[in-house]
């Protein structure tokens, strides 16, 4: 893929160095350079689609494929973050086994408090939850994509999952 950008840098360069109007065959070039830009940005944002499925204490709060900050949010009773239980995440993948997935916790100030690596499934006890976020106001899930291939660069966008207001 590197090799891939920088034959694409050197041609839009020899396009562009020169001081007469552009050929007809560079101007086809140029319509490839950016058609393919296109594409390679719009495939890492299609990566991410997918639908999830939250559950607290083996209760489904939510299922989605919609990020939405203002309606996949909730305020926790005391009595259900003090049970003992767990928070379950799945992710269903539109194009499975294209992608690495991570789930991120962060908290309100945008501290990462805990990650997931390489799965679709995750389960944490609330135990465990409650010990991470002790003095904490809010637990934000978020998930990120890489490629399986490590020699493909993307830019990683963290897409939010769910919001937890904690009592």
């Amino acid at each position: 893929m590197g090799k891939f950008i920088d034959a694409l840098v050197t041609a839009f360069a020899t396009i562009t160095e020169s001081d007469r109007p552009l050929s007809r065959e560079n101007k086809k070039t140029m319509k490839l350079l950016l058609f393919i830009t296109i594409f390679i940005s719009t495939m890492n944002t299609n990566a991410q689609m997918g639908s999830w499925t939250i559950k607290l204490n083996s209760k489904k709060i939510i299922t989605t494929s919609t990020e939405d900050q203002n309606k996949n949010c909730k305020k926790l009773k005391s009595a259900d973050w003090g049970k003992l239980g767990n928070l379950e995440i799945s992710f269903k993948e539109d194009e499975p086994d294209a992608w690495v997935r991570s789930f991120l916790f962060y908290d309100e100030d945008d501290n990462e408090i805990y990650r997931a690596d390489s799965t679709t499934k995750f389960i944490i006890s609330l135990e465990k939850l409650r010990a991470l976020y002790q003095g904490k106001k809010s637990l934000i899930i978020y998930t990120v994509i890489s490629p399986t291939d490590p020699n493909i660069a993307i830019r990683m966008r963290r897409v939010h999952l769910y919001s937890f207001m904690l009592p």
